[in-house]
């Protein structure tokens, strides 16, 4: 999608007194972070936890992008306001921090920044030293700020959440026929919960397949039922939803809310505690130091759904502020190759978006895919993820990183190919691409049920990998020395392929059959101003070209940025699986999990099983040879600058306790 480029000289118009702007902050919370530790040089961390309010003017370029903004209710200024929790993370002492404010982009309200890079457990509301991790962002002195923008995050669990207002001053009211999918993982759940009320159940319509490449089959009238405005059920009452099966529910809705504001919530939040001393009310701003801002530069890091925002974000024009400063001059945009479909006509944020098995139709996958300008074959449109960026002189470093589940299940390869996956493209001088080979989206974590993947999850860890991802783009940032090169499957190295090759024999190996295409849908004539006009979007029969990694003869990727125990096997390590058996759409890609199939521990034990893989015993002397060729893998990449030397002995203690 493209929106039309604001002139500079329009934008240039409004570089006075700000119009969109944040101006109220409620601090409700401001207590010692983890029992007052001390974290090294920066000493201890405090926690402050708000709201904040903002008001933007739809009449501003910046924000004319925004769809419906003029359709919102104003105040008595003429804006349309909202608020947003915040949550920040800083030194006791700003001085001894290193001056970087590190926005983590909240994923589903859920914060994730202490879990990827301090390896910590989950934690909505972290407190203790435990829910510090290893406290590697505090050491190093980093300000963590997290806030909502995000419109349909439920209520409790410290999630974070933005509240916007609906399109209701449009004339007459917005009304439209959307629709809602649904696919259950388990044989219980007798009720799906609808994105928005529906206006009238008289028109409503109930699909289902059992694969994304079936049409669809109608489920009568009599078959099911609305139990309220937002709940359908199957009849009779109690019948669970078919695992693994496709439901789309389509309904008519009214009154949109402005969920575009997500972005604009984001932007100001940042801009206000870059550069105010205090809100309109005379509130200190809780970053600054002597009555100034302490921040220096500003650094941002969203996983998964969150990593789609940013890219979405940066597309879009938001990293510019209404004085027309710079938001980010960092990004890392993580386990992330789509876009957002969240500056939308009834948007849907929390979709993922074109997997093998499900979900295939939303938006935002739709061209550009790379940050470098490409031309689509399908339609001639030029564009890129920094058109806008570059025309406006704000593009931030990136550093982009993908695990091996981006290829297979959501196109990665269009980000560094051509849209039709036939030659390698140029990264721009300001982006690096590291894919985590071998690895699966959440890393150390399973997505799925047990039991509905056909092979065990992927364990790699893959977090040391981004601890110096990040201290690599701040010293972009802060010092402009560039990171190390980019590492990633090409086709000049003969390492990226349409599919894998066939393997030898790895008992309790399921193959998949390809990766999940990228087809070109069309949305209405109205998409381009966020409107899907079809009530389903329609196939054009066109597809951009999905390529994956090559593999070994062990089946483990020959090409990335591979972690020592990638590097140095005790099995076969992907970041794809499929559906198993009795778990619906059986063969098809799992979701976001990848799989491990371990090798034979004695030569014997292969061959008893068939196994074409070499057996431990014979790629190891014994359990200390294999620590010592982790410890000289991790020394090569902490050499090469893609390691932290701290984390060397962390990586090899994990070897140490490998099961021989």
């Amino acid at each position: 999608m493209r929106r039309t480029l604001i002139s500079a000289a329009a934008i240039l118009l409004f570089t006075g007194a700000a119009d969109a702007r944040v101006t109220r902050i409620e601090i409700g919370r401001s207590e010692p972070f983890a029992a007052n530790q001390q974290f090294g040089d920066t000493g201890a961390y405090q926690k402050i936890v708000g709201r904040f309010y903002g008001e933007l003017d739809p009449s501003h370029p910046l924000n004319a992008g925004i769809v419906d903004l003029a359709n919102a209710p104003r105040n008595a200024n003429g804006r349309v306001g909202y608020s947003a929790d915040f949550y920040i993370l800083k030194p006791v002492d700003l001085s001894k921090g290193n001056g970087a404010l590190l926005y983590d982009v909240n994923n589903r309200g859920n914060k994730r920044a202490l879990i990827q890079f301090n390896s910590a457990p989950a934690a909505n509301d972290p407190s203790t030293p435990e829910q510090a991790g290893n406290g590697f962002l505090m050491r190093q002195g980093f300000t963590i700020v997290f806030s909502g923008w995000l419109p349909t995050v439920p209520a409790g669990n410290d999630a974070l959440r933005l509240e916007v207002p609906v399109a209701s001053a449009s004339t007459p009211a917005i009304e439209q026929v959307i629709w809602d999918e649904f696919l259950f993982n388990d044989r219980t759940t007798t009720q799906a919960k609808l994105s928005f009320p529906a206006l009238s159940t008289a028109d409503a319509k109930l699909l289902v397949r059992d694969r994304n490449s079936q049409p669809p089959r109608l489920i009568p009238n009599e078959q099911w039922e609305f139990v309220d405005s937002k709940t359908i059920r199957l009849l009779p009452a109690g019948t669970p939803f078919a695992i693994g099966a496709i439901y789309q529910l389509t309904y008519r809705a009214k009154d949109p809310p402005v969920s575009g504001i997500g972005f604009a919530a984001t932007r100001d939040l940042v801009a206000f505690l870059r550069h105010r001393a205090t809100d309109d009310a005379g509130t200190a701003n809780p970053l600054a130091l002597a009555g100034r801002p302490a921040v220096q530069r500003a650094l941002a890091h969203g996983t998964s759904q969150s990593g789609r925002y940013l890219r979405d974000f940066l597309y879009r024009g938001f990293n510019e502020d209404e004085d027309n400063r710079i938001v980010f001059e960092g990004m890392n945009p993580h386990v992330a190759t789509g876009r957002l479909f969240l500056n939308f006509r009834f948007a849907q944020p929390n979709r993922m978006l074109h997997i093998a098995h499900g979900f295939q139709f939303y938006p935002d996958v739709s061209f550009p895919f790379a940050y470098q300008d490409e031309t689509d074959p399908f339609t001639g449109k030029r564009d890129g993820i920094l058109l806008r960026c570059s025309a406006r002189g704000n593009c931030p470093k990136i550093i982009h990183t993908v695990t091996s589940t981006e290829y297979w299940q959501s196109g990665q390869s269009l980000i560094t190919t051509d849209p039709l996956g036939k030659r390698d493209a140029t990264l721009p001088d300001g982006v690096r691409v590291y894919h985590f080979a071998g690895t699966q989206h959440v890393g150390r974590q399973a997505t799925m049920p047990k039991g509905i993947c056909a092979m065990a999850p992927n364990n790699a860890d893959y977090a040391p990998l981004l601890r110096a991802v990040l201290l690599n783009l701040d010293r972009w940032v802060r010092d402009d020395v560039p990171p190390p090169p980019s590492r990633y499957a090409r086709l000049d190295q003969d390492t990226l392929a349409p599919m894998i090759a066939q393997l030898g024999t790895i008992p309790g190996f399921t193959p998949a059959r390809a990766p999940s295409s990228r087809a070109r849908f069309d949305y209405g004539a109205s998409y381009e101003n966020g409107t899907i006009d079809n009530v389903l979007p329609i196939a054009t029969g066109q597809t951009y070209g999905v390529l994956v990694p090559k593999v070994d003869a062990d089946g483990n990727e020959v090409a990335g940025l591979r972690m020592p125990e990638i590097a140095v096997p005790t099995g076969t390590a992907t970041g794809w699986s499929v559906r198993g058996p009795g778990s619906g759409g059986e063969g098809e890609l799992c979701y976001l999990d990848g799989s491990f199939v371990p090798f034979a521990k004695t030569t014997a034990e292969g061959e008893a099983s068939g196994d074409a893989r070499p057996s431990l015993a014979e790629r190891y002397r014994d359990h200390a040879d294999y620590v010592s060729k982790i410890d000289i893998a991790a020394n090569a990449l902490a050499q090469d600058g893609y390691l932290l030397r701290e984390d060397v002995p962390r990586v090899v203690e994990r070897a140490s306790t490998v099961a021989w």
